[in-house]
């Protein structure tokens, strides 16, 4: 079984629903996520979505 910490899942961040991030899974229990490019602020709302990821960051950004 993975570790949490190395969980990515596509989701939004805050209000902007339409930039699509990979999010790097802390708690999954608690639902805390941050995307890999940094984006939003500490204490924004993070939404998981079933959606291809187009966050040019993001998709740069090494996960491995």
């Amino acid at each position: 079984m993975a570790d949490d910490a190395t969980k990515i899942v596509a989701g939004t961040v805050g209000e902007d629903v339409l930039t699509v991030h990979k999010l790097r899974v802390l708690d999954e229990r608690a639902g805390v996520r941050r995307p890999v490019c940094g984006a939003g602020k500490p204490g924004d709302e993070t939404d998981e979505w079933s959606r291809a990821v187009n966050c040019r960051p993001c998709l740069e950004a090494p996960t491995e």
